[in-house]
């Protein structure tokens, strides 16, 4: 049932796929990086399938990881209106959808027993670095922070704009350094997990509102004013909700395991 599911969405989502923000004229050029990130997609999806026929997820958590595969397909093909639009705007409901919807969700989901499953000495040889990292909330962070500046920088922001492997590049760095720092936060009972996620909180804050109250464009005179200031209370609001929210949930479950902890006089 999965399988079948995945070919419709994705024989939809390939039809007249649109080019990285509508900026390459060439269809050729433009399309190899998005066949790429979704064959990289389909990978990961259909490497779940086959291992969750030997390590039955539960059903929340597989429907969470199906969910999260959607949108990631919605994402990577940009098949809809909606992405053919240039801006800044628009931008950042992509990168807000990798870093605060589609990586959360995934962890969640908890996939790894089903990756492992299915990919078995090579998964676990891929892995083992970034669960060793996760093991370090600081570092994920920093890490993300780092990717998250580095590709709003005007210089790079406009490369990724102009070239659709820069734009994939871009992505896979925003889904790989999300992804790790979710689970260093989701995955694992952490001490440091609310004081990192008010770090992220502050730092994306800062750089959405300096999107926002900019009096000037940032990214050169293709991009108004308007929609850079729309880009940044994007970043700024729905984003900061996010990590607002974990913080929340990670809180409580602080609040339980010490009220457990005083129950059980441990």
């Amino acid at each position: 049932m999965s399988l079948r599911f995945i070919g419709v969405v994705l024989a939809y989502l390939s039809v007249d796929p649109a080019q990285a923000h509508g900026l390459i004229e060439g269809a050729d050029a433009a399309q190899l990086p998005e066949i790429l990130g979704g064959l990289l997609l389909v990978l990961l999806w259909l490497s779940y399938c086959i291992g969750a026929r030997r390590v039955r997820p539960t059903t929340g958590r597989s429907l969470v990881f199906h969910g999260a595969s959607l949108i990631a397909a919605l994402t990577i093909f940009a098949s809809l209106d909606i992405w053919l639009d240039k801006g800044s705007a628009t931008h950042m409901i992509q990168h807000m959808l990798i870093m605060v919807v589609i990586a959360p969700l995934y962890v969640l989901a908890r996939p790894l027993p089903q990756w492992l499953a299915a990919s078995g000495r090579m998964g676990v040889s891929l892995c083992k670095p970034l669960l060793r990292l996760s093991r370090y909330p600081l570092w994920t962070s920093g890490l993300q922070g780092v990717a998250i500046w580095f590709w709003h920088a005007p210089k790079f922001y406009n490369l990724a704009l102009a070239s659709p492997w820069w734009h994939l590049a871009e992505h896979l760095s925003f889904a790989l350094t999300a992804g790790v720092f979710w689970w260093s936060i989701l995955g694992r009972r952490s001490s440091l997990a609310l004081p990192v996620l008010l770090f992220t909180l502050m730092h994306t804050g800062m750089l959405g509102a300096l999107l926002t109250f900019a009096q000037t464009p940032l990214y050169g005179d293709l991009l108004d004013i308007q929609d850079q200031q729309l880009a940044g209370l994007i970043m700024w609001v729905p984003g900061g909700l996010s990590y607002l929210i974990a913080g929340v949930w990670c809180s409580l479950r602080w609040l339980r395991k010490n009220a457990l902890v005083i129950d059980t006089g441990v």
